[in-house]
C-alpha cells in the first residue's frame, strides 16, 4: 500500500496487514470490527502504560481497521522517524500483538466488495450511492460526486481526491464511507472509535432521518441502523475497560 512507502513509517510497517483476502476471512468469522481515527490513536498512544487495560474495552471483535488516509495523517506533522516512533511504535506493536491490525484503502474495500457482489458496476454503484448519502452536507463533494463516473477500480484514485477535497476531516470521511460499505455487505456492528465532534458526530446526526441511506443498507430505520453503526468515544472505551475488569 502506497502510504507505507512514506519513510517515517518504516519502523511500523511490519505491524499492519494489507491482505484483503485475510481480512475477508476475518470479517466472515467475527463480523464486527473497530475503525479508529487519528485523534483516537493519539489518545491511546499517550496511555501506553494503561493500554492492556484499555484494550479490554474492545471485546466485541479482534479486528482493528485503520484507513490509509488516517495513517498518513498520523505522520503529517511529525518530520522524523525517531519522533514518529516515540509517538506510535509501541502503540502499533501492542495493537498488532493483541489484535488483528489492518490497513485499508478504497482499493482493498473494493476487493472485499468483489467477494460479495458479482458485477463490478454494482460495486461502483454501491460506493457512489453511499458516498452521496454519507457526504450530503458537503456541497462541494456532492457536486463533484454527481459529475463523477465511477465505472471500475481504475477510477478509485480520482474518487479519493474528490473525498479528500480540502483535506479537513478527510480521515473521518473515509472511516464513515468504509464503515457504511462494510455494513452494506452485512458485516458489523461497525464500532467507530472517535472523539471528532465535527468530522464524525456531526455527519452521524445527518443519518437520523435519512431513509435513502437505510434503504441502501437494507435496514428498516434509524434504530436498526444505530445497532449496526456504533459511535464509541475514548471515555466510553475507558468505562468499558474498567467495567470488564471488575
Amino acid at each position: 500500500m502506497k502510504v507505507l512507502e512514506i519513510p517515517v513509517l518504516e519502523s511500523v510497517r511490519p505491524f499492519f496487514s494489507v491482505d484483503a483476502k485475510r481480512l475477508y476471512r476475518s470479517l466472515n468469522e467475527y463480523q464486527s470490527f473497530y475503525m479508529l481515527d487519528n485523534m483516537f490513536l493519539t489518545k491511546l498512544g499517550k496511555q501506553l502504560s494503561h493500554l492492556p487495560l484499555l484494550l479490554k474495552g474492545y471485546h466485541q471483535s479482534p479486528i482493528f481497521l485503520i484507513p490509509d488516509v488516517v495513517l498518513e495523517e498520523s505522520c503529517r506533522n511529525i518530520p522524523t522517524k525517531e519522533r514518529y516512533n516515540d509517538y506510535y511504535l509501541e502503540l502499533f506493536k501492542q495493537l498488532s500483538d493483541t489484535k488483528q491490525l489492518y490497513l485499508i484503502s478504497l482499493e482493498s474495500i473494493f476487493q472485499l466488495l468483489e467477494n460479495g457482489m458479482a458485477k463490478k458496476q454494482d460495486i461502483c454503484n454501491a460506493i457512489k450511492l453511499l458516498a452521496l448519502e454519507a457526504f450530503r452536507v458537503n456541497r462541494d463533494i456532492i457536486k463533484n460526486l454527481q459529475r463523477f463516473d465511477l465505472s471500475s477500480s481504475n477510477d478509485l484514485p480520482k474518487l479519493k481526491q474528490i473525498i479528500l477535497h480540502s483535506g479537513k476531516n478527510a480521515g473521518e470521511r473515509f472511516i464513515i464511507l468504509f464503515s457504511l460499505l462494510l455494513v452494506h455487505q452485512y458485516y458489523g456492528p461497525a464500532h467507530i472509535c472517535s472523539d471528532d465532534g465535527k468530522g464524525i458526530y456531526t455527519m452521524y446526526s445527518t443519518f437520523v432521518n435519512n431513509e435513502n441511506l437505510f434503504r441502501l443498507l437494507d435496514l428498516d430505520d434509524f434504530l436498526t441502523f444505530n445497532k449496526e453503526y456504533i459511535l464509541m468515544s475514548y471515555d466510553h472505551i475507558l468505562q468499558l475497560s474498567f467495567k470488564i475488569r471488575n
